[in-house]
């Protein structure tokens, strides 16, 4: 019946003269996987596509039909009424035929037209307009649809009948300006693959609407859908829901980023691909030119430049002349070539100025058109050692998306961007399927050996959602830096009981006054409404806040709601707040040194005896009464950014290795002992400690560096090990954001056990939370989970501790006390827990254009931290 290239697009045969009624008939479809296909579908998934992607479907269709409908909406210059216009081509001319229209709103309600019926006698093409007054516009704040009745009649009968959603919108570019209904919109995105954790790069519809209802929880409001077109019933849910689309052929890496089995590929030039191009842009525009959520069009991902680019643009330009279209990367289009409208630019630093072949942006700003960074804030997936061992990096994360947003959405001629990406990029193919490193899963340049291991193969955890949608911590991260409610001051200082206050808040809607949202208040957990104020989009205003009752802890919540009662975002106000940590006091009562061969034994009033190996000068174990807890340490913790392998991965240079001890001097004084060593490391000389120990089992550390090395640093700090015997964790901390939700692995406070109770098998669909997984498929392989490794929340960085407390037999036995500055994460090797207690952390390895503290240490360095067992 015939060749198609392209397994994303929508594509008919007929097959009328090859069937015969009453009997049954086989439709056989070979699929190929070519080396020089113009998607790269299968080069991108690590493994060859051998499947039918989208839906497949049979239908009978009388001898003459509408092709080819476009409906478009046009307003007037005050953007008050619209003229609707339906358009297309019959496939052949007939007599007395003609076509009828009826129009309903979205409760169901006739709207009036003047022109219902259009008479198409002896022509092929049809246009027919009709004024609509005052319409409800369409955007992805109200997504407001009515519902279009076309049908056709011959002979006065009906022989055809379709319904089409109809969003009133109208898009323009004004200079360096994307106006939706002559508004200016900012795109808060994120990249979207089809992805299926059971049946690969597929998309089904269940997977499809929790995509769309997560999208818009976590306050996304633009979807691109890379690298090639998304189903018709996606782009349905995008219209119902509010969700703006950039709709993209399946043109990827065309003479760029190929690995060797797909490559050249450099079809940017050669005529004879031209078809391809074309065929599959053509079945992208005119199956999805009619959804109101799609606002433009892109014609490649990442491409080289190149003729059949130029006929790409030239085509949907005189095809749909209602929507822009861009190109990446446009830098490689020459200047007397017009190929895109809007221009693209991907992994902006956070400060958005940049220069990509030749194209500059500053400050996420470009003077001529509008520029979209459809691609930003990577999401980390490249470092899987950092991965590994705190996955607290990707609640560090946020702080780049936030300033990313942040400056776009107040930078003239930015668009906005789009996050990569919204899901995990991962195949769990079949645990038994052979040909690993030969027809699938190969090792090539673009991929690290240690990223992946097993039939999990894929780019990676690059995702705010896992293959499963369950929400990972980025997703808090999103819907945080993206709120479209901002509030300006989150702390106020001497407000008087029964007074009020002025809360400065930033409307970041684009068609949504504040007053329309709801605002909830909560003191001493008791919660009730309050007007919210009137402030305009895109502007700012304040929040009256009355203080009916003074919160017994000083703060007050405060929740911004839509009218479904979703929440739109949430913050902690704090009144009186002071940031000064209690000093630390410890007993004054005193301790009894004992000194034998081998150890010094100092025991503390509350009947705690350290013991202190005179070889190491390190505590080797610690009793109380009729129990013994093997507790040695400290050492040091000194991690700095080493050797770059590939993209942001990286090995740590690790300077804590091999302990050497020079100098040991343990003294009593008054109501405490001091144990003063010194030594060497393998990598850095020159290591003193000082630990103090108190009556009352509190403990403080002192390291103190001659010479730090010159290096960017990971974290620095000490390390204890202690027996594993510690069940669960406790703390508190301060946050980045005023308010995090309870579960996540960076709460503000939170208590988790240190193990699974459930545990995961491959390709079986979890039932925990994410926080509560232990480990990656994708990263560690194909085995259960086991029920002795930390889960993620339990090994994760907690940054900013106040209090980091070690349970056993769920009584608190250890707590790191901190001012608001210290860190802690937990670590289990051979047996043991190894709790890191730093001072300073960073996550240099987070690369492409994110944010990192990028901390370089003075030649000297000392630091204490104060820990207190019971």
């Amino acid at each position: 019946l015939g060749d198609h290239y392209g397994g994303f697009t929508v594509w008919e045969r007929d097959i009328t003269q090859h069937v015969n009624p009453g009997e049954t008939a086989r439709l056989c479809v070979l699929v190929i996987d070519r080396a020089d296909e113009i998607s790269y579908g299968s080069g991108y998934a690590k493994h060859p596509i051998g499947g039918i992607l989208r839906n497949v479907s049979i239908m009978a269709l009388p001898d003459n039909y509408p092709q080819q409908v476009s409906i478009t909406t046009d307003f007037d210059e005050e953007y008050e009424n619209a003229e609707l216009v339906v358009q297309g081509k019959m496939r052949t001319a007939s007599q007395l035929s003609r076509i009828e229209l009826k129009l309903f709103d979205q409760a169901g309600q006739p709207v009036e037209l003047a022109t219902k019926s259009y008479p198409i006698t002896n022509t092929d093409l049809f246009k027919v307009r009709n004024r609509i007054n005052r319409p409800l516009k369409w955007n992805a704040e109200h997504p407001y649809l009515y519902s279009l009745q076309l049908s056709f009649w011959e002979n006065e009968e009906q022989l055809w009948l379709r319904n089409f959603n109809v969003g009133f919108r109208e898009i323009e570019i004004k200079g360096n300006q994307f106006l939706l209904n002559g508004i200016p919109v900012k795109l808060r995105g994120a990249c979207r693959h089809d992805i299926h954790p059971l049946l690969g790069r597929v998309s089904t519809p269940d997977y499809e609407l929790m995509d769309v209802l997560l999208a818009k929880e976590a306050n996304i409001n633009f979807i691109r859908t890379s690298h090639y077109p998304p189903t018709e019933h996606f782009l349905k849910l995008c219209d119902q829901y509010g969700l703006y689309v950039e709709d993209e052929t399946a043109v990827c890496f065309v003479g760029s980023h190929r690995t060797s089995d797909y490559h050249p590929g450099a079809s940017q030039d050669d005529s004879e691909f031209s078809n391809r191009y074309l065929s599959q842009l053509n079945e992208m525009v005119m199956n999805h030119r009619n959804h109101p959520s799609v606002i433009f069009w892109s014609i490649g991902n990442e491409n080289s430049f190149g003729s059949n680019f130029k006929k790409s643009y030239d085509w949907v330009k005189m095809t749909d002349p209602t929507r822009p279209v861009i190109f990446s990367y446009p830098g490689n289009v020459p200047d007397s070539i017009q190929a895109y409208d809007i221009i693209s630019m991907h992994y902006p630093g956070v400060s958005g100025t940049m220069e990509q072949y030749g194209v500059k942006t500053e400050s996420f700003s470009h003077k001529i058109k509008p520029v979209i960074f459809d691609e930003w804030a990577h999401v980390p997936c490249y470092n899987p050692f950092t991965l590994k061992e705190d996955p607290n990096i990707r609640d560090f994360w946020g702080i780049s998306l936030d300033s990313m947003w942040q400056k776009t959405y107040d930078a003239d001629g930015a668009l906005g961007g789009a996050i990569w990406g919204m899901i995990d990029e991962i195949f769990m193919l079949p645990g038994d399927l052979a040909g690993f490193n030969q027809w699938w899963g190969k090792m090539d340049a673009h991929i690290h050996p240690g990223e992946y291991a097993g039939h999990a193969i894929g780019y990676g955890e690059w995702g705010i959602i896992d293959v499963w949608r369950r929400k990972k911590p980025e997703f808090w991260n999103v819907k945080k830096a993206y709120s479209p409610v901002r509030l300006l001051q989150i702390e106020f200082k001497d407000i008087q009981t029964n007074a009020a206050i002025e809360i400065p808040v930033y409307n970041r809607h684009d068609f949504t006054n504040l007053n329309q949202v709801k605002l909830r208040y909560t003191i001493n957990n008791r919660s009730r409404f309050l007007p919210a104020p009137d402030v305009p989009a895109h502007a700012k205003g304040t929040i009256h806040l009355p203080l009916d009752e003074w919160p017994n802890d000083g703060a007050v919540i405060l929740e911004f709601l839509r009218p479904d009662n979703s929440m739109i975002d949430s913050y902690t106000i704090h009144l009186n707040r002071t940031d000064t940590p209690e000093p630390f006091v410890a007993s004054s009562t005193g301790i009894e040194l004992l000194e034998d061969e081998s150890d010094y034994v100092i025991t503390t009033t509350n009947d705690l005896k350290f013991m202190i190996e005179k070889h190491s000068g390190l505590f080797k174990m610690l009793e109380a009464k009729d129990s013994r807890l093997i507790f040695t340490g400290p050492h040091l913790n000194l991690r700095t950014l080493g050797k770059q392998l590939l993209y942001s991965s990286h090995i740590m240079n690790d300077y804590g290795r091999n302990w050497k001890l020079r100098n040991l001097e343990v003294l009593k004084q008054d109501g405490y002992a001091e144990i003063s060593l010194a030594g060497d490391y393998e990598l850095v000389r020159d290591v003193a400690f000082v630990i103090r120990i108190y009556g009352d089992g509190s403990i403080t550390t002192t390291f103190s560096l001659d010479k730090t090395p010159p290096e960017v640093i990971r974290e620095i700090g000490v390390i204890y090990s202690v027996e594993d015997r510690i069940d669960s964790l406790a703390w508190k901390r301060d946050s980045y954001w005023s308010d995090v939700p309870i579960g996540h692995l960076s709460a503000r406070e939170g208590t988790t056990p240190l193990y699974a109770e459930s545990l995961n098998r491959y390709r079986v669909p979890p039932d925990k939370e994410w926080p509560n997984d232990s480990k990656s498929f994708f990263y560690n392989g194909m085995e259960d989970e086991q029920s002795e490794a930390l889960s993620y929340v339990a090994k994760a960085t907690k940054e900013n501790i106040r209090e980091y407390d070690l349970y056993i037999d769920n009584i608190s036995r250890l707590t790191v006390l901190g001012g608001g500055h210290e860190s802690c994460r937990l670590h289990k090797q051979d047996g043991q827990i190894l709790l890191f207690i730093n001072t300073l952390i960073d996550y240099p390895d987070i690369a492409w254009g994110n944010y990192s503290r990028s901390i370089m240490l003075p030649d000297t360095y000392s630091a204490t931290i104060m820990m207190r067992f019971r």
